[in-house]
């Protein structure tokens, strides 16, 4: 690092929202870490500023990257990343809102501990709940909230680019999918409970339960990738000696196939069967409305999510089964 370099260099991706950029802006503004130690990116996937917002990120001095074509977070915090000149990359995302000194609470934990590759912050919901627990033993490798060392980010390639949909605009688990090759990599890890910024309640639209439900496309994905660690780490709830893995995705599975096996006994004139298979399909849909806190107005859509669920469990064992066979040697070329 040369002398005049930032220490930090914050990355944030966003889809160009002008309310929550100039929030983020202000936010930022109020920093209460030296200005010349933190480079500012942010970069907009698919979309170009506008000319107010653009003047405002100029006003603090950020630097504006545009990606031409939507190409997911992943590639647009790689974007940024090529751009920075820190010793350690922050990333972060457009709709948190950061506690004043949380570069500074950031910086000390950092400073104090030189050997460090990564430093994972507390992202809070606005109620003080995390947003997501981590492991015991690992980071929850939310990227709204996350210091990497440069070098180490570049050595291991950044984030994967492949768990984003670009017809649909899905994407999911690559902030999974960095942590987990971090920690493979034998990074030095910690956490700053400190600094601390505030994520908004995910999923507040009415239809967002099934855009919810479409993300876990990328699940077969990081379970290739990873399978010991997407087995022990993802979605996984330990109580006191139980543990209880994708309770969601089981309960989902559990409800469509129940509720087939109704439509069988319905066909095959099973009368006496109907009752007990809808019954049990009906206990399997509480854990999934209870995500949803029992939302009475979402209802209709909720009911939908253990389908939308399942095929994209489905659709994604496909794409990786797909992508499998092309990458595989030998396999004749599609014209």
């Amino acid at each position: 690092m040369t002398p005049d370099a930032p220490r930090l260099s914050l990355v944030i991706p966003t889809r160009g929202n002008d309310a929550l950029l100039m929030r983020l802006a202000a936010a930022l503004e109020r920093q209460t870490v030296r200005p010349e130690r933190v480079q500012r990116i942010v970069v907009f996937d698919g979309v170009a500023p506008r000319p107010l917002v653009l003047a405002r990120l100029q006003a603090l001095g950020a630097e504006v990257v545009e990606l031409e074509r939507r190409s997911g977070p992943g590639a647009a915090r790689n974007a940024g990343a090529r751009r920075a000149r820190g010793e350690y990359l922050v990333f972060s995302e457009d709709d948190v809102t950061p506690e004043p000194d949380w570069l500074e609470k950031a910086l000390a934990r950092l400073d104090a501990d030189r050997a460090l590759d990564v430093l994972e912050g507390e992202t809070l919901k606005p109620g003080g709940r995390p947003v997501r627990i981590a492991a015991a033993e690992g980071l929850s490798w939310i990227p709204t909230n996350l210091f990497v060392r440069r070098t180490l980010f570049e050595r291991v390639g950044g984030y994967r680019e492949d768990y984003f949909d670009p017809k649909r605009g899905i994407y999911f688990r690559e902030d999974s999918d960095f942590g987990f090759t971090l920690e493979e990599s034998g990074a030095r890890i910690a956490r700053a409970p400190d600094a601390i910024v505030t994520h908004p309640d995910e999923h507040p639209g009415w239809l967002d339960p099934l855009r919810w439900a479409q993300r876990y496309e990328m699940d077969a994905l990081l379970a290739a990738r990873h399978p010991a660690l997407f087995r022990e780490r993802i979605e996984v709830h330990r109580m006191g000696p139980f543990t209880i893995r994708r309770p969601i995705v089981r309960a989902a599975s559990a409800c469509v196939l129940a509720l087939f096996a109704a439509l069988a006994a319905g066909a095959f004139r099973a009368p006496s069967l109907l009752p007990p298979f809808l019954v049990l399909a009906a206990l399997a849909f509480l854990p999934i409305w209870a995500k949803w806190r029992f939302d009475l107005l979402r209802l209709p859509v909720i009911l939908l999510v253990p389908f939308a669920l399942v095929a994209s469990l489905l659709r994604g064992r496909v794409r990786v089964t797909a992508a499998s066979t092309r990458s595989r040697p030998g396999t004749p070329a599609r014209t």
